[in-house]
């Protein structure tokens, strides 16, 4: 969860006063403890993992050398679709949410989605990576609070991610899925009451 200071956490801690009266997302039943795949093995995080809804794969990988897919995409009223040809990934988002992009250096990207008003947004870090898996230096790295509960492996477009429950100072507790292809890893963050909405707009991830 690599926040950036002047974009997504300054905005979003504007709207926690918002945010009790959302409807928290309820947690998915206790099961079995299995690996979160998108993590190595020794991930020494507070972790809770659950049952996920792909737990068949353990890599993560896709050549970023493959032409742009350029099938136009259906896009339903109320919605607009978000494209970005450096980091090959598309999504639909509702219109009323305002798109800022900010380099971070290094082939780092910060992308947001806010709309303060409404209470609600998200925020895209992606930044290299080689790995299949995320180690836990990086995961420090991104993650400085050290906490990932209620894990779970998602499918987005095909890939499997890592769906988990963290906590900044600033925000609250965060609701993340992150996931990596095609030498990118992407970090998906939100408030965790917003954990419904997030899904929703996650399953519209297309990779280019």
């Amino acid at each position: 969860m690599h926040f950036n200071v002047h974009t997504f956490a300054s905005g979003l801690a504007l709207l926690c006063a918002g945010v009790a009266g959302y409807f928290l997302y309820a947690g998915r039943p206790t099961e079995p403890p299995v690996d979160v795949l998108l993590f190595a093995p020794n991930f020494s995080a507070n972790t809770n993992t659950n049952q996920g809804t792909n737990a068949a794969a353990s890599t993560v990988s896709s050549s970023s050398t493959l032409p742009l897919n350029e099938t136009p995409r259906i896009v339903p009223a109320g919605m607009r679709e978000y494209r970005n040809s450096t980091y090959r990934f598309s999504l639909l988002y509702p219109e009323n949410l305002a798109v800022a992009v900010r380099d971070e250096g290094g082939g780092a990207s910060t992308i947001t989605f806010q709309n303060i008003e409404k209470a609600e947004g998200l925020q895209i870090f992606i930044v290299p990576y080689s790995g299949a898996q995320v180690s836990p230096e990086r995961f420090r790295r991104d993650e400085p609070s050290g906490v990932r509960t209620n894990a779970s492996n998602v499918t987005i477009d095909g890939v499997v991610a890592a769906a988990f429950t963290s906590s900044n100072a600033l925000l609250g507790e965060t609701r993340e899925i992150w996931l990596i292809h095609g030498g990118y890893l992407y970090e998906v963050t939100t408030l965790k009451p917003l954990d419904t909405w997030l899904n929703g707009i996650m399953q519209t991830w297309k990779f280019l």
